[in-house]
C-alpha cells in the first residue's frame, strides 16, 4: 500500500516524511536560521530549527 501527498511547488519549504506522514518544517520566524535533521539507526530522530536575530 503506497500513500501519496500533494504539495505546492511555488513556495520554498522543507518537508520531512516520518512514519508515513508528511510534515512541513517551518522556516525561522526571523527569516534567518538553520534547520537540522538528526538521524538514528536510519530513521529521523529529531528536527531542530534555530534562528538568528539581525
Amino acid at each position: 500500500m503506497s500513500k501519496t501527498a500533494e504539495i505546492k511547488l511555488d513556495q520554498d519549504a522543507v518537508f520531512v516524511v516520518k512514519k508515513g506522514q508528511l510534515k512541513k518544517i517551518n522556516a525561522p520566524d526571523s527569516g534567518y536560521g538553520e534547520q537540522t535533521i538528526t538521524w538514528q539507526n536510519g530513521k529521523i530522530h529529531a528536527e531542530k530549527v534555530s534562528y538568528t536575530v539581525k
